[in-house]
């Protein structure tokens, strides 16, 4: 008998793309449904996969807090969690809770394909859709994205570096982080620097006006710089989340420098081996100065970041552990 999946049709194909495409890639097949589920909120990722008399249900929470959908936590066989943090989690039903490291937003379907799941499902599940702007725009939102195959390594360079990132209203950690970068980068004559803070819409910079980068960047020209350059910056973001930028820097091999995580990985990043930890501005000069001095320990760290991509966070290595959980 063959293996039937279906996913939830009220998900967010933006956010969640990822996983229906590591879906895809595991199973060839799957189809949207609603009345198999309970009557989750709009933007659950769920999935049931049939194989004759065996049926498991997953969960797959890719919401930056910590917090548990208890709801969705009763109902599942697994539940995979993006931002696991068990200081945070009172919940029964620990067992189930498996964390699977930070995903990003994905192109999954073409322009037409895009338009035929939109308007199928649209008409399949409009009853139960609660807001239809937000379940439109996400089907947008998903085609304006990369495909997973442009996420490749390249040749990177000796002392260039972009970083452009957001000012958070809420996140006074994150954006001193990002600004502490910044500054370390300028203030190297080493290395070329390019970029800053992208302006906040309201012209509210929180401060930081005088590290604002003027150009908009499409995200086609981002990543484009974003290989290229010698290496990158990550830190915790909303909610301390792991954010996209993490797993993007990791698919495309980079050499990162990072503030400690929150949140609980699939492995351990190892400090010196996948990346280099930094939790100050001395810490930052000490890694960008061992990463441009030392070429060969900056390939090693490109080789060992796509490396654990490859390992823990390609989608349909996700989809693998989720369904092979106990």
């Amino acid at each position: 008998m063959s293996v039937k999946v279906y996913v939830y049709g009220l998900c967010n194909v933006f956010y969640d793309g990822y996983y229906i495409f590591g879906i895809k890639k595991v199973y060839k097949n799957y189809e949207f449904n609603v009345s198999k589920f309970p009557d989750f909120r709009q933007g659950t990722f769920a999935f049931i996969v049939e194989d004759g008399r065996n049926l498991k249900k997953i969960i797959v929470d890719s919401g930056d807090a910590s917090t548990i959908d208890l709801k969705a936590l009763d109902w599942c066989d697994v539940y995979g969690k993006v931002n696991y943090n068990l200081n945070n989690i009172e919940a029964g039903n620990q067992e189930k809770i498996l964390p699977i490291g930070p995903s990003f937003g994905l192109k999954i379907w073409n322009l037409f394909p895009t338009f035929y799941h939109l308007t199928l499902n649209y008409f399949r599940f409009r009853k139960q859709i609660s807001n239809t702007k937000e379940f439109a725009i996400n089907y947008w939102r998903q085609f304006k994205r990369l495909k997973l195959e442009e996420y490749v390594s390249s040749e990177s360079s000796r002392s260039d570096v972009f970083f452009i990132n957001s000012i958070w209203k809420k996140e006074s950690e994150t954006n001193a982080n990002r600004a502490m970068f910044i500054e370390c980068c300028k203030s190297n004559s080493n290395i070329h620097f390019e970029g800053g803070f992208a302006a906040r819409s309201n012209g509210d910079n929180l401060g930081y006006d005088h590290l604002i980068y003027p150009k908009k960047v499409p995200l086609e020209s981002y990543i484009k710089k974003i290989k290229s350059g010698a290496f990158v910056f990550n830190t915790p973001a909303v909610l301390s989340c792991h954010g996209w930028k993490l797993a993007e820097f990791l698919a495309l091999g980079k050499a990162i420098i990072s503030t400690p995580h929150y949140n609980k990985l699939p492995a351990e990043l190892i400090n010196n081996q996948h990346l280099i930890y930094a939790g100050n501005a001395e810490e930052i000069n000490l890694a960008i100065d061992k990463i441009i001095g030392n070429h060969d320990f900056k390939q090693m760290l490109e080789t060992q970041s796509k490396k654990y991509f490859d390992d823990y966070l390609a989608p349909e290595k996700v989809v693998k552990r989720l369904i092979e959980k106990k």
